[in-house]
């Protein structure tokens, strides 16, 4: 329910300002079963806003392959 706030939020903003804000979403996935993420990436998609998306399993992300940048961290480092 809260992503749908979130989403919600960020539509109405557009909306009224004609430009989407920045989001970022930490392991927005994590208690979503498959048919559910596919949803929200394609709520994601069609919001036309720029989507920091955080996450520990690289899988869950694999829809995004092609229309998405990935960054790993680790060793102190992006990658």
């Amino acid at each position: 329910m809260l992503i749908g706030v979130v989403l919600a939020h960020a539509a109405l903003i557009a909306e009224a300002r004609g430009l989407a804000p920045l989001l970022l979403l930490d392991e927005p996935a994590v208690h979503l079963d498959e048919a559910r993420r596919s949803a929200l990436w394609a709520e994601l998609a069609g919001l036309q806003a720029q989507v920091f998306l955080t996450g520990t399993d690289a899988e869950v992300f694999a829809p995004l392959r092609g229309m998405a940048e990935f960054v790993r961290t680790g060793g102190g480092g992006l990658a």
